[in-house]
């Protein structure tokens, strides 16, 4: 079952100003910033966490997503593709974990993400 594989959700929303925005989630409701993830020439992305399994991914210019974080990429992956469900855009991000795509029935857009050991946690 791919619950077993699930250690947190985390929910993405898009921001002009990502850092301000930021700054009111943990100024106003206690979210804390767990993790920057900063680039040369880039606005910054970040995961608020409020002590939870959820996080709120704040990025300024993806498509909003719902992000399932797993334990073990390839494992989840063959469980998805044993139920019809083929990842798209497979890759590692810079900061070095391993994302890809899916849609829900209804066309909501879905990360499966694994961050390894030794690589930014929130």
């Amino acid at each position: 079952m791919f619950n077993k594989y699930l250690k947190t959700i985390h929910a993405t929303i898009t921001a002009k100003d990502p850092t301000k925005l930021a700054r009111w989630y943990e100024d106003t409701l206690g979210i804390r910033i767990g993790v920057e993830l900063t680039k040369k020439d880039r606005l910054p992305v970040y995961f608020l966490k409020s002590g939870s399994r959820c996080e709120i991914e704040i990025h300024p210019s993806v498509q909003p997503h719902i992000g399932l974080v797993v334990s073990d990429f390839e494992k989840a992956s063959k469980e998805l593709a044993s139920n019809g469900i083929a990842l798209r855009d497979v890759q590692f991000t810079s900061g070095g974990w391993k994302i890809g795509f899916f849609e829900d029935l209804e066309g909501n857009l879905l990360e499966l993400e694994h961050r390894p050991k030794g690589t930014p946690q929130v």
